[in-house]
């Protein structure tokens, strides 16, 4: 089961007596945007999750730096704005210390952002907005991302970033020359394949004001794309997420 911030001291506990616990640290942004299709994923491989919530719970917690993974999620924030949002500075070390020991991160959406800014990939804003349903293109054979080969997924993003020095580009798409990369034992994803559909409304409200500002037929299409989309979606997901978990036991 996912737990919140206050359970941390407990489990920390039973850690530094010796009981043998894989811990899935969790970066949140926004409420409404969590490990989604991942939850059951991570649960089922025997990991306990944990959630910080950004400006509220410092990730400099011993917890989030000793985690056998690390996710960072999404949200409505840049990595640039970090003046703005200095807590995002706090993630950024988190992130950088973790990579600098190879140790796993799953970055989503401004999670990916992230990554790519701590191996010091420029991250810009793009020509134009990134919001709903699209095919990704794979470029490699790992197998990694196989589930998703061709098939339509959630895109939700106004940044994008080049790809860091040494790492392995894995998906494109017409607007976004990189979708997904790996570095080492991390992977950063722009998609969004954590979304769980049936809470998908509340990504429409939690995003209420972006959407009014959109094309009129913005709302339709992301509601029409649950539809045709949304279902096979939990499937392939998980799989994924089952894919990357066993590369980091290879």
């Amino acid at each position: 089961m996912a737990k919140n911030a206050e359970n941390i001291c407990y489990i920390a506990k039973n850690i530094s007596i010796g009981r043998n616990v894989k811990t899935a640290v969790v970066l949140r942004h926004v409420a409404y945007e969590g490990l989604g299709l991942f939850t059951r994923v991570l649960e089922h491989s025997g990991y306990d999750i944990i959630y910080l919530d950004a400006g509220i719970i410092s990730c400099r917690q011993s917890i989030a730096i000793e985690a056998e993974i690390l996710v960072v999620l999404g949200g409505p924030v840049s990595i640039n704005d970090m003046v703005k949002f200095p807590y995002l500075i706090d993630e950024l070390q988190l992130i950088e210390h973790r990579l600098k020991n190879n140790l796993p991160i799953l970055g989503i959406g401004l999670g990916a952002h992230m990554i790519a800014k701590a191996l010091g990939a420029l991250v810009y804003p793009m020509p134009e907005r990134e919001c709903g349903w699209a095919p990704i293109r794979l470029l490699t054979e790992s197998g990694l991302l196989e589930p998703f080969r061709d098939k339509y997924i959630l895109h939700w993003h106004n940044n994008s970033f080049a790809l860091p020095d040494g790492a392995q580009l894995l998906a494109s798409t017409s607007k976004c020359e990189v979708q997904a990369f790996s570095w080492e034992q991390s992977l950063a994803l722009q998609f969004h394949a954590e979304a769980d559909m049936r809470k998908f409304e509340q990504w429409i409200l939690g995003h209420a004001v972006e959407i009014q500002q959109a094309d009129r037929s913005c709302l339709s299409q992301l509601r029409e794309g649950v539809e045709s989309y949304g279902m096979p979606l939990e499937k392939r997901s998980s799989q994924v997420m089952y894919n990357w978990l066993l590369s980091l036991s290879d």
